[in-house]
């Protein structure tokens, strides 16, 4: 192989709710953005889940994840393996890349206990929330050039990029020095 990580896509259907943070609103917002998660299991190559646009108010909405790490050490008490992903989304849906990844995809959020607390998907479950009660999601480069923003017209041409969370390394065992470089 290349040595390249491969990439995953997922198309599945989220309620509208026509408006919102991030959810598509009057104006027609559709930023999306590239984050990392820690999830378990490891997401299946291809998994698509494919529906009616007009079917009561849902919509089609489609991400794309990237392996990244495999993290081997985890302050949580837990015998499965935990992955460190780079999701990209074509919406700003809410709740888009933790409802597609736990119910469609089978692989859950860590600490989510929304979407990952199903017996019915197909990879498992959430077990504990995190010691701090956060969901393992971060938004590591937003690109918005639909939006107005007040002041900060720089961000019109290139993405706000934010590093991992400082808890992720006694969480997870993950350092922003650890993924520089990874994508």
């Amino acid at each position: 192989g290349s040595g390249k990580n491969p990439t995953y896509q997922l198309s599945g259907m989220l309620k509208s709710t026509g408006g919102g943070k991030g959810g598509g609103g009057p104006r027609g917002n559709k930023g999306g953005g590239r984050g990392s998660v820690i999830c378990k299991p490891l997401p299946p190559n291809q998994t698509s889940v494919n529906g009616d646009k007009s079917n009561g108010g849902f919509r089609v909405c489609h991400i794309e994840w990237e392996h990244l790490k495999t993290l081997t050490t985890s302050k949580q008490s837990t015998t499965a393996p935990r992955y460190l992903l780079s999701v990209s989304t074509d919406t700003g849906a809410k709740h888009q890349v933790r409802a597609l990844l736990a119910l469609a995809g089978g692989a859950p959020i860590a600490g989510d206990l929304r979407y990952g607390d199903n017996y019915s998907n197909r990879g498992g479950k959430v077990d504990a929330p995190l010691p701090d009660g956060s969901v393992a999601l971060h938004a590591r480069s937003v690109f918005l050039p639909t939006v107005s923003l007040g002041g900060m017209e720089f961000l019109l041409d290139k993405p706000f990029v934010g590093n991992l969370p400082g808890r992720w390394r006694e969480f997870f065992g993950v350092r922003e020095q650890d993924v520089k470089g990874l994508r």
